[in-house]
């Protein structure tokens, strides 16, 4: 690869966006309001899902760890919106950073990565996958959820 030209692989985002879709779907009622939260038991933490704000066919959340891992860091968060009508979800930022674009030049000032918007749709299917694979959900404490 080119060191100092980087491509976006739309393929591998697009798919990376539909998973997590698919992901979600399984995660989220479909009647849950905005300003609606839910929260997941993993390990000793806990993922919130907040609903930030609902659209015929877009839906903004906010996904989060309830208590940072490490004092000293901040809590990992990630705003993520989902396309109902393009079966897609995406990240549009992190931790409260501006929206993330699809690439930057490198070295930049802010120290992000090349592919940093890839890297952040991945993160997400990891949550979602961790949520779906150990997650408890803390609104009903007997529905332990399966893929």
């Amino acid at each position: 690869m080119d060191k100092h030209h980087y491509r976006i692989d739309l393929n591998g985002h697009l798919a990376d966006c539909e998973m997590n879709y698919r992901r979600l779907q399984k995660l989220l009622p479909r009647d849950i309001p905005e300003g609606g939260c839910l929260r997941f038991a993993v390990a000793a933490n806990a993922v919130e899902l907040h609903v930030k704000e609902r659209a015929p066919y877009t839906t903004m959340i906010e996904l989060r760890l309830a208590k940072p891992l490490f004092a000293e860091l901040p809590t990992p968060t990630l705003q993520v919106r989902i396309y109902h009508d393009a079966n897609l979800a995406e990240v549009m930022g992190a931790r409260g950073l501006r929206p993330v674009k699809p690439r930057y030049e490198y070295p930049n000032v802010a120290m992000f990565h090349r592919d940093e918007k890839a890297q952040q749709n991945r993160y997400l299917g990891e949550w979602l996958s961790l949520c779906l694979r150990h997650g408890r959900s803390l609104e009903n404490p007997l529905n332990i959820l399966e893929i």
